[in-house]
């Protein structure tokens, strides 16, 4: 909303070329900002765990789930590799110390979607909140033999900001 302000402000203010001209970064921001800061999430389900990052997705069957590690950032440990999480940052140390005390027991996620502002800490204890009751019903096979963990680049994305940066260069070296 804010780059739409922008552009028509300038666009009343300077004329409609700069307003088009200030169009192609503004545009290049908000597809950034959202790439980064809205799109990325974690869902938890029966079937799989979907870690949805800024530029590609991975979906991790249950078989192949072989752990977390918790340090900076969470990655969880696969039988084809790592998947870095960007959706769920850990969270800081004052607020653990702000939270110490309290009942810090997290909320078991609607529909297992653990939400983009949840912590890492939240999306680990889901994690292995579904996975032991899935391995207590007796649903989750004990190999992973056959079953992968799928990478889908979100070419879309990329592409728009390759098409927008391009632009922007255009539009700022060109004038």
């Amino acid at each position: 909303m804010a780059a739409v302000v922008a552009v028509v402000a300038v666009a009343t203010h300077d004329g409609l070329g700069a307003g088009v001209q200030l169009a192609v970064p503004a545009a290049l921001v908000v597809l950034v900002v959202w790439a980064m800061y809205w799109r990325p999430r974690v869902e938890v389900s029966d079937g799989l765990v979907e870690v949805r990052n800024v530029w590609r997705t991975a979906t991790l069957p249950w078989p192949t789930y072989r752990g977390s590690t918790l340090k900076l950032s969470l990655v969880l440990h696969t039988t084809d590799g790592d998947v870095p999480v960007w959706a769920a940052p850990r969270s800081s140390s004052s607020a653990r110390r702000l939270r110490r005390g309290r009942d810090e027991s997290v909320p078991a996620a609607k529909d297992g979607v653990v939400l983009r502002q949840g912590t890492a800490e939240a999306v680990v204890e889901e994690i292995e909140r579904r996975q032991s009751a899935l391995t207590a019903a007796g649903y989750l096979p004990a190999t992973a033999e056959g079953v992968h963990v799928q990478r889908r680049t979100h070419t879309r994305t990329v592409a728009g900001v390759v098409v927008l940066a391009v632009a922007t260069a255009a539009v700022l070296l060109l004038g």
